[in-house]
This record gives C-alpha cells, structure tokens and sequence, in this order.
C-alpha cells in the first residue's frame, strides 16, 4: 500500500469529501456539517481561481470588528467624496457590515445587498509600484454579531493574494487573531497594529510589554499559517492620544508601501501564488472535516485497520496452500521421477525398459501385475484398472504444475476476503443513523492476486529444476538397464540358444548335400516360448521392482518434495517483497473510509494498488 496523496484543489476534491462522508456516514448531521464545509470551500476555490474578474492587484484589509479596517482602507484613498462614505466604529451603524470595493475595476456579479463599488481612478488612490492598478476590500469584522456580516468577512478572505491583517493593540492576545490567521493562510500577510501608545513605541521599535506581544503573535501566526508570507509588523500610534491623525496616516501608508515595494506583485499575480493559496484552502477543509468527524475516526479506523492487516497477510495465507497437501506433493513427484527414469533409458535395452514402464504405469498394483503374469485374469483386470488410475494422476498432477495455481488463487481469495469484507461493511454501518443500519452489507467486491501467472511460471520452473537435479544419473540409469538386460537373456538364451542350435545344424544339412528332411527342423510349441518368457520376465520384474523402490525411496521423495515447498515460499516471499503479487480488491467503502482516515493530520494509510 503507497501513502494517499490529495490533488491540487479543486471542486472535485470537496465532492469526493462528500461524497465519502455520505458513503459512511449515511445522511447523519456529521454529513449535512461536512457538506456545508464543502461549500465553504468551494466557493473560497472559485474565488481564489476568478478574483470576481477583478484584473489588478487585490488587497483586502481583514481583522476583527472595531480593529480600524476602514480607518486602514481610508488611508489609501485621495478622493474625499469617497472617504466620507466610508464609515467606521464600534457602534452597530458605524460598523462596517458589507464588503465595500474600491478602485478603477467593479467585481463581478455584484450583490447590491451584501456588497457595495466605490469606483475611484487610479490617480485618486495611492500609488504603489510604479502606478500600478489595485483594488481595495474593506472587509466586515470576523467577530461581528451580525451572522451575515460575519460570514461575509469569512468569506471574503480566500479572495485577495494581500491581506492587511489589522489589531488594536489591545486585542493582540485575542484568540479570533488565529482564527483568521488559519482562514489567510497562502497569502502574503502584512500585520498592522493599531492604537499602539506612544510610548511603546520607540524609534518605530515595539517595546516593553508590545515587543513581547508581537514576538508570541508572530509566533503563532507561522504556526496557524505555514505557507503564509508574513512581512514585518506596522505599528500605527494611537492618533486619538497624540492628536494627529494625519501624521498616523502618513506613517500608516508610508510602512505599507515599504512593504509592498519588497513583494514581487507580479509574481503574486500569477499562478504560482494561486496554487499556494488553493493548497492552503484545501489544507483547510482538510482540517475541518478532520475535526467534524473526529468523534468517530477510532471506530472508523478500528475497522479498516482491522481488514487491512487481514488482506496483508491473506496473500501469504493463500499462496502457502497453493502446493496442495504433502501426500499429494510427494505422489506427484515419485511419479514424475519414475517417469523420468524410465524416459531416460534407452530403447536398446529391451525387455528391462518395457518392464520399468509397465510397473511404472501399474505402482500401486505390482502383486496383480505379477499374478497377471501367472494367468490370472482378474489380477489383469486390476491391473489395466490401477494402469487406468495413474496414467489419470499423472495427468492431472502435470496439469496441477502448468495451471494450478492459477485455477485455485482466485477461489481462495474469494472465499477468504468476501467474509472479512462483509465485517467491515457491519461495522461502519453501525457509524451511521439507527434506520440506516439496517441496509444489506453483503457486497460483491473485485478482488484478485496480481503476479500469479509470474508466480506460476516461477513454480512449473522450479519443479522441473528439482526433477533435474534429482533423478537418477544417466550413467546410473543405463548400468541399471545394462544389468537388467543381462538378466532376461541370460535365462532366456537357454531355449532360444538349443532352438537355433537344431535349426542351424538342420539348414547345413540342406546345404552341405546330407540327407535331410523338414520334419528335422525344430518345432517348438508356443507354450515353450511363453513359458520361458514368463521364467525370464518374472526375475527381471523383480530385479525392476528393486530398482524403483531403491532408487526412489520414501526419504528420497520426502527431501524432494521438501526442496520444491521450500524453493516455492523463497519465491512467494520475493515476489510479494518487489511488489509483483500483491491483492488488489475494489471495495468502494473502504476506498471512502480510508480516504477520510486520510484527512486526519499526520496518520498514513495505505492503498491496495
């Protein structure tokens, strides 16, 4: 299994959020708060990708409410019909409750109820880089009582690549901070602390008390946003105690242009930053549906680890019953040695190699093969019938080594997998709402072994390396044959030898002129021959009979059927270690249950390729 990676953002990723908590969990709340977080995402990624058609640089000014965002947005402004508009404060009509556009481009799709366009020249805002166009958003405040409003700044922040997070100096400790913070991440963030007393600020260096404040909000907004790009802190003095407002301003403005003149804007128009803030959108949702079904990921997770440490260890469980019982093994591999005995004898030694062959075909059945011999018709029969029987084997054996492996691994998977599969499904059923459980969790799943042709080739080539290595020599074989040969015409030269002896003796008569006649001629009846067949025949069997019981002893069989299991498990041990057999089932749920798994920080799950 190979560790789950997410795509690049995208709507598609959130349905496959969705989609995966509906899966399991069924239409539950969990569900119904995951699919709202989805949304939430999906609209940050539309944003993030249109800009709302906006093409110019976007900053937005976000913070809490009563921070001094429009205060902070006023600042930019040249046009005093404009500033006038703007209006700012604590109280609930002074508040800023709409998000509020202003600069030379309208966005798209303009909700006159939520939202409002101050067209303003670029001549008429501050200029930055070189008179470069931008745009303004004044955003409502995250903490506002208004939900709307609230949920407007929310949204507002996965719209601009520059976010001006703007504090008091007292609300630096504020735990919305880091809420927001968490919402930016991706962005370049200039922090702006508002109100700040004279007198903690000394040469425009944060001191006392403030100076150990920015060090822990610096801190942890690197932690609630690690792929934001933070810029040195701007401390505003607090104007309603100097009373100088403009020279706030001025000092205000003056640190916002210093920072924005060491960001390359043009990069922060390209899709480079996009994707940096698509991915810190993603990581978001991530978060969040992580915390939604935080509640239920040990039970989830129980279950799919409980059939993931099954299916690792299946494959070893299936592949090792593969060879089939040792008493099996061992038959196959007596009859393919004999038959490599015989097989490597040489026709020239007739009778011995027709005999080895014939006790070859009838092992198991020698006492009726010798009782055949004497006449005994019922012995023949059972003979030809045990003759019958292992000429059956050993096909079926050799076909067992060309194919059975192949023809038993998907039967056996199949019926070791589906119960544990049918489990999981039991269990995660019991995730979702009680009229939900009820629902059949019997499912049919695809599921196989890969490599098995590899490990079939890898197994007929591993019998047959051991049948070589382990047959009888062939210098052996043919002594063997030399000696057995030797043995029937030895006792059956004698008649052959008197028979010739007569019949040569005769025919040199004929030729030399004697008196002969035909009746001087041998006649030997065919009971002699077949009687000195069966005299010659019965010790040479018994001489065969040695020979294979002998030469293919049970301890012999029994170390060469050792040698294949044990080249069989090497073998199935370095396939599953390269990868090449591995289980590989479609099981929809699980693909689901472990995607979500998935979602929870720094927890690896593994898939079945």
């Amino acid at each position: 299994m190979s560790e789950t990676t997410f795509p690049i953002p995208s709507i598609n990723f959130s349905r496959r959020v969705a989609d995966a908590t509906a899966s399991v969990f069924g239409d539950s709340t969990l569900t119904l708060a995951v699919r709202q977080a989805c949304e939430r995402f999906d609209r940050d990624v539309a944003n993030i990708h249109s800009g709302r058609g906006i093409n110019a640089l976007l900053i937005a000014i976000v913070g809490a409410k009563g921070q001094g965002k429009t205060w902070a947005a006023r600042q930019f402004i040249r046009d005093e019909a404009i500033k006038s508009r703007l209006l700012s404060g604590d109280l609930q009509h002074d508040a800023t409750t709409r998000l509020v556009w202003i600069g030379p481009v309208a966005p798209e799709n303009l909700n006159p109820e939520t939202e409002v366009y101050f067209p303003c020249q670029v001549t008429q805002l501050a200029q930055i880089d070189a008179g470069r166009a931008y745009v303004i958003l004044d955003t409502p405040g995250m903490t506002d009582a208004d939900a709307l409003a609230a949920s407007l700044a929310k949204e507002a922040l996965s719209l601009a690549p520059i976010k001006l997070l703007v504090i008091a100096r007292d609300q630096i400790r504020a735990a919305c901070n880091m809420t927001i913070a968490h919402q930016i991440d991706g962005a370049v963030c200039i922090p702006v602390i508002s109100s700040v007393e004279p007198e903690e600020i000394d040469a425009g260096e944060a001191v006392g008390s403030l100076a150990v404040d920015l060090r822990e909000l610096l801190d942890q907004l690197r932690v609630m946003a690690p792929r934001c790009e933070i810029t040195p802190v701007l401390l505003v003095p607090d104007f309603e105690v100097t009373g100088d407002e403009e020279a706030s301003g001025q000092l205000f403005m003056g640190g916002i242009l210093d920072r924005l003149s060491d960001l390359d804007l043009n990069e922060l128009s390209r899709g480079s930053a996009r994707e940096q803030r698509l991915q810190s959108a993603n990581e978001r949702l991530r978060r969040e549906v992580a915390r939604l079904i935080g509640d239920e990921l040990p039970q989830l997770a129980e279950a799919v680890d409980q059939l993931n440490r099954e299916t690792q260890q299946l494959p070893s469980r299936v592949l090792t019953s593969l060879l089939g019982s040792e008493v099996v093994l061992e038959t196959g591999v007596r009859m393919r040695l004999r038959a490599r005995l015989v097989a490597d004898t040489a026709l020239i030694w007739f009778p011995y190699r027709t005999v080895l062959g014939i006790l070859n075909l009838t092992q198991g059945a020698w006492d009726r093969v010798m009782l055949a011999l004497t006449g005994s018709v019922p012995s023949l029969f059972g003979a030809l019938t045990s003759w019958a029987r292992n000429i059956r084997q050993n096909r079926d054996f050799n076909n067992q080594v060309q194919d059975g492996i192949r023809q038993r691994t998907q039967q056996q998977v199949e019926e070791r997998l589906q119960p544990l599969c049918d489990q999981f499904h039991r269990t995660v059923m019991k995730l979702r709402p009680r009229e939900e459980r009820s629902r059949e969790t019997s499912v049919s799943t695809g599921m196989r072994l890969t490599g098995i042709d590899e490990l079939q080739t890898r197994s007929q080539q591993i019998f047959e390396a051991v049948m070589e290595r382990s047959a009888t020599s062939s210098w052996m074989t043919q002594v063997y044959a030399l000696v057995g040969m030797l043995i029937f015409w030895i006792l059956m030269a004698g008649p052959v030898f008197v028979i010739y002896r007569e019949y040569f003796e005769t025919t040199y008569h004929v030729f030399s002129g004697q008196e002969a006649h035909l009746d001087h001629f041998p006649h030997p009846t065919p009971g002699l021959f077949f009687t000195s067949l069966l005299l010659s025949i019965l010790p040479l069997a018994i001489y065969c009979m040695v020979i294979l019981t002998w030469t293919l002893g049970r301890r012999k069989i029994r170390a060469v059927a050792r040698q294949v299991v044990t080249q069989h498990e090497v073998a199935i041990e370095e396939l599953q270690s390269s990868r090449v057999i591995r289980l590989q089932f479609e099981d929809d749920l699980l693909q689901q249950a472990e995607f979500l798994l998935n979602l929870q920080e720094n927890r690896p799950v593994e898939h079945r390729v």
